[in-house]
């Protein structure tokens, strides 16, 4: 029975592991020292942005808030050093482990640095697609409810919201996901929203669209404070909210009181406004009376 075989296969395993031992330690030193120089990087990048009050910087512009509402707490500083520290330590591992003969990981850790610059664009357009979804809703907010619109913050929140969907489908087809299907899913709630709201206003709320539509007549013809009359109502005209108008009753004999009226009401009745009498009246000059002359005895 011959052991050369065997002899012979375990002295080629032997010669790789000493033909790997060198790549081995060769790579380990670079894996070792990348990771020491990521880490002096990542705190020159964070100490330079500290000294260059970058976070002041990001707070005033709402960068900061944009990230907390995504569920970020950490400081924008710490995140963008993070970032740096990440992509050169796999630099120095992907030359580590194609210097150790581990080809699969290397390709691996460079599929990962190739998707790292796509899902950086992808958090920018996430943040700043944020940012003005917010600044477009707080905005739609104080126009509605500057022209009286009760339902100011719904709609301004409703805006925000559907901006905030598409900036996310935006962000997902650039980190080269195909949302095709994910677009026709969007428009076609949107769409089914859309047509919801419109049966809403249609069949449901034609009576609050009229008064809305009313009311802004009513700004345009009357002013508060001015006096009207309407049938059995008479008083002074103190507000007028999105759907319905405030009058102001009352008289020198009685307590003063408010009743509200629909704006419609307004506009489908004989309205007229009473101007105050003018105290003015024309007054005759008095000619003194002639005196008869006196006698003198």
């Amino acid at each position: 029975m011959s052991f050369q075989p065997v002899i012979n296969a375990l002295l080629n395993i032997l010669t790789e592991i000493l033909n790997f031992l060198p790549h081995l330690v060769n790579g380990l030193i670079i894996l070792i020292v990348g990771y020491l120089i990521s880490v002096l990087i990542r705190w020159i990048v964070r100490t330079l942005l500290l000294r260059l009050h970058f976070e002041q910087l990001a707070d005033h512009v709402g960068i900061t808030n944009a990230l907390r509402s995504l569920g970020v707490h950490l400081p924008l500083s710490g995140v963008i050093a993070q970032i740096v520290f990440f992509f050169l330590l796999f630099s120095f591992a992907t030359s580590a482990f194609m210097l150790m003969g581990l080809t699969a990981v290397a390709d691996l850790l460079r599929n990962v640095l190739a998707f790292i610059p796509r899902a950086i664009s992808a958090a920018i357009i996430i943040i700043f697609g944020s940012m003005l979804a917010r600044f477009l809703g707080e905005t739609i907010t104080t126009v509605a409810g500057n022209v009286n619109i009760t339902y100011n913050k719904a709609l301004g929140k409703l805006i925000e919201y559907t901006l905030v969907a598409f900036v996310v489908v935006l962000a997902i087809s650039t980190l080269g996901v195909d949302t095709t299907i994910l677009t026709s899913a969007l428009t076609i709630l949107l769409a089914a929203g859309a047509l919801a709201i419109a049966l809403t206003f249609a069949f449901g709320a034609r009576e609050a669209a009229r008064n809305v539509i009313a009311g802004h007549y009513i700004r345009q013809n009357f002013s508060p404070g001015q006096q009207l009359e309407m049938g059995d109502y008479r008083g002074r005209l103190r507000s007028t909210a999105g759907t319905y108008s405030v009058l102001e009753t009352g008289s020198e004999s009685r307590e003063t009181g408010t009743i509200s009226l629909p704006n419609a009401f307004l506009l489908q009745n004989a309205v007229r406004s009473q101007d105050a009498p003018s105290n003015s009246t024309d007054q005759q000059p008095q000619v003194p009376e002639p005196q008869e002359p006196s006698s003198e005895q």
